[in-house]
């Protein structure tokens, strides 16, 4: 597999912005106290709906694709976190029932696609499926993630679509990624009123204020 940027330019940096809370219900994983991430990862609603229905389009093989948004950092909170805003399903990709490789020409489609459909953006991660595999990160999917999508920032989103359970892998604060231990995100309400989350692995924190009602 060649390696090429998938940028030509330095990323954008960071937008200080407050972290958006009072629009956001989190949800956790069962190993969320054992992983130290960079960021915090909010994943706004409309975002999350393009990528469960993309997880279950194609339950024979794995599919995959890159998720989309803005790097921020809460000054008050000293704490860097990314907005997922949209995805950006993989064309060209190499897959089967157990595997998925971007190749070349995967990469020059998502860099040509970042210029004409988001410019502004920033690519935080990729996400793709394990049909009945379960949540983690194979030797070939770290392998991936190492050496295109390095960037302290950058996370990787797992999806079993049979089992209806995903999970967040991200850097770690002393530069390492657990293949193993995932974490789960803040759903930022941006379509409705009500959490549409199902992935049945994670567990709402529910909280007094929380803005989004859930329905679980």
């Amino acid at each position: 597999m060649s390696r090429i940027k998938l940028f030509d330019t330095l990323p954008t940096p960071s937008i200080e912005q407050p972290m958006p809370l009072d629009q956001a219900l989190q949800w956790v994983s069962p190993y969320e106290t054992q992983v130290k991430p960079n960021v915090r990862i909010f994943f706004a609603q409309a975002a999350y709906r393009k990528c469960f229905e993309h997880a279950r389009s194609d339950l024979a093989h794995e599919v995959g694709g890159a998720l989309i948004g803005e790097v921020r950092y809460d000054a008050g909170r000293a704490q860097t976190y990314i907005v997922i805003q949209d995805i950006l399903p993989a064309s060209f990709t190499d897959a089967g029932e157990t595997h998925l490789t971007f190749t070349q020409d995967t990469l020059v489609h998502f860099s040509n696609q970042m210029d004409e459909l988001f410019p502004g953006k920033r690519m935080v991660g990729w996400y793709h499926t394990h049909p009945r595999l379960g949540v983690f990160l194979s030797g070939h999917d770290t392998f991936l993630h190492r050496h295109f999508f390095p960037d302290p920032t950058q996370v990787a989103l797992v999806i079993d679509p049979y089992a209806c359970h995903a999970g967040f892998f991200c850097w770690q604060t002393n530069a390492t990624l657990d293949p193993k231990h995932y974490i789960g995100f803040y759903e930022l309400s941006d379509a409705d009123d009500h959490s549409i989350v199902e992935w049945e692995n994670l567990t709402p924190v529910i909280l007094d204020d929380d803005p989004i009602e859930s329905e679980g």
